[in-house]
């Protein structure tokens, strides 16, 4: 059959083409006019007396993150960017005489476009007294580990209510109460150190410590949870959860960075491909098969008299008729127990991962300064008796020792403060001109079309709120207010502030008591790069600093320290 000379085929061809040429001019369409919304956005702000970064109209503030990048080791963290814009402010704002509060980044068609926020009082508008909801870019991210019913991703009431399940189980007393099981894993650590010390006081081979600080840290989390002891640290290969969360997390990664175009232009439908798919539902089966058991074993007894051993899980099962009346006549249901495996995925990512970075900066930092090192030995000595060994059976006898350190917990802070890990990004979009504003600026700083970050880095170092920020001084935890290195409290912020803050601060700040109290006294660490390199062999990567550092932060996440950070160890005299 023809149609004047064209035949069949050829006009279902034409049709096709026009078709597909269509969708394209759509497509070509929607990404101009974005681009338009996008930069003219920026344009008007910088119209109301805004300091704005310089922009371009074309590619907006990339050319700067390629001015970053251009000035960095390639596996550089992004949250190193915070402090690089600080300490090279005059090159982007040269009539001002210091950063900005607020910065506005245009990152079209990259990624979503984001405000950096740098005053403690302006964080607080979208963290304490209003609530923001997390931006999509987090919801997306824990979406393949948790179906966004977990309390980092979730929002409204469904937040709410298993905040309030949860909390008993991460509240100070009960912790302590659990502090026995943590120290039995925290020995296993110790034990490990003391196996890869040199003998008769030499140092010994060099290792990665964040592989032993994660493993340390991972099986505290799960053993706080469930009650279940996976010997990450002294199994010679890693246990199916840990393997099966550590391929999650690399899968999650991998489909943030693919989404990143789509989500921004919102033209090309990139993101999870099928692949993804079969290994993500893969991945969940096999933590599913491990958690469930623990949690069966507990739904099986009298979830509601009181409990010896009170775990997480113990207390969150506990607690159910609190907000759910009918639950106290039958046991929890199916959906129940798929948002408390949820959680418990949540809690095991976020609960391993930053606690075993920080204790490698904790490290780093006292090595770094060998006069606090000889206070916080002291203070371990003053407390807990001169003879490390009677540490862990001091503390069993007595857990409430652990908070009789106030000089630990000030080192503790001070590299929370130096080396934050994490940062909450909020969006605006449920409420339509939301601002900010700053003490002593009549500036009103709109959120419309964008993300607030809470600039972590930089608020923990803004001189306003910190005198010598980029000094490691414990002692401004402890002198009182009015002194001149007292600090500003508010402007500390490396576990968030408001109702969101992250629910695991008390177990976090426990550990990194613990592990000061175990290692300080039995142990030299230090930081063992040439060793390192050796071990590498002469094909190994080029060596890269920051700011004349070996130790950075890496990562397309969360921030981890550079090579695993290669230590050796000697026994102390």
């Amino acid at each position: 059959m023809e149609w004047h000379g064209i035949t069949g085929t050829d006009a279902v061809r034409t049709l096709l083409l026009r078709g597909v040429g269509v969708l394209v001019g759509v497509a070509v369409f929607r990404f101009l006019y974005r681009g338009y919304v996008e930069r003219t956005r920026v344009r008007s702000l910088k119209a109301q007396g805004i300091p704005i970064l310089p922009h371009s109209i074309w590619f907006g503030h990339l050319p700067i993150f390629g001015d970053f990048r251009a000035e960095h080791p390639p596996d550089v963290n992004i949250y190193m960017f915070h402090l690089w814009l600080a300490a090279n402010f005059k090159k982007y704002f040269p009539e001002l005489d210091k950063l900005p509060p607020v910065i506005y980044v245009d990152l079209w068609p990259v990624a979503d476009s984001l405000v950096s926020v740098i005053d403690p009082a302006a964080a607080a508008q979208f963290t304490v007294a209003k609530s923001l909801p997390k931006h999509p870019v987090a919801t997306e991210f824990m979406y393949p580990l948790t179906g966004n019913v977990d309390l980092v991703s979730s929002e409204g009431e469904l937040w709410k209510k298993w905040r309030s399940r949860f909390s008993p189980g991460f509240s100070p007393r009960n912790l302590i109460a659990l502090l026995p099981e943590l120290i039995e894993e925290a020995q296993v650590f110790v034990d490990g150190l003391k196996s890869l010390a040199g003998k008769n006081g030499e140092w010994g081979p060099v290792f990665q410590l964040e592989e032993k600080t994660t493993n340390l840290t991972f099986d505290i989390i799960v053993r706080a949870s469930v009650d279940l002891r996976l010997h990450e640290q002294s199994r010679p290969t890693p246990s199916p959860l840990k393997k099966a969360l550590m391929g999650q997390i690399e899968l999650m990664g991998q489909i943030e960075l693919m989404g990143m175009m789509s989500n921004a232009a919102r033209v090309l439908p990139f993101g999870r491909m099928p692949w993804h798919n079969a290994a993500i539902k893969k991945n969940n089966r096999v933590m599913r098969d491990v958690l469930i058991p623990q949690i069966e074993n507990k739904l099986q007894s009298d979830f509601r008299t009181d409990l010896k051993k009170k775990t997480i899980v113990d207390l969150a099962i506990k607690n159910i008729n609190k907000d759910d009346p009918s639950a106290s006549k039958e046991k929890p249901d199916a959906e129940f127990v798929d948002r408390l495996i949820a959680n418990l995925k949540a809690f095991i990512f976020a609960g391993h991962d930053t606690t075993s970075s920080t204790i490698c900066y904790m490290v780093k930092l006292l090595q770094d300064h060998p006069d606090c090192l000889e206070k916080f030995r002291a203070e371990h000595d003053a407390v807990l008796g001169t003879n490390p060994d009677d540490a862990i059976p001091t503390l069993t006898a007595s857990p409430h020792l652990l908070y009789s350190l106030p000089y630990t917990l000030a080192v503790i802070k001070e590299t929370l403060r130096l080396y934050p890990l994490a940062a909450t990004v909020r969006t605006a979009e449920s409420a339509p001109g939301f601002c900010l504003t700053v003490p002593g600026s009549t500036l009103r700083y709109p959120m419309d079309g964008f993300g607030p970050w809470v600039g972590v880095p930089t608020v923990q170092r803004n001189p306003d709120y910190w005198p010598r920020p980029h000094e490691f001084l414990p002692e401004r935890w402890l002198v009182a207010e009015g002194d001149p290195l007292y600090a500003a409290k508010e402007a500390w912020v490396p576990f968030s502030l408001g109702p969101r803050n992250c629910i695991g601060l008390e177990l976090a700040m426990i550990e990194l008591r613990l592990v000061a109290v175990l290692i300080a006294r039995t142990f030299d660490i230090e930081e063992a790069w040439s060793e390192w390199d050796k071990k590498q062999g002469p094909k190994a990567t080029p060596t890269h600093l920051v700011n004349g550092q070996r130790l950075y932060g890496i990562g397309n996440g969360t921030v981890h320290p550079k090579d695993g950070m290669p230590v050796h160890v000697r026994l102390r005299a």
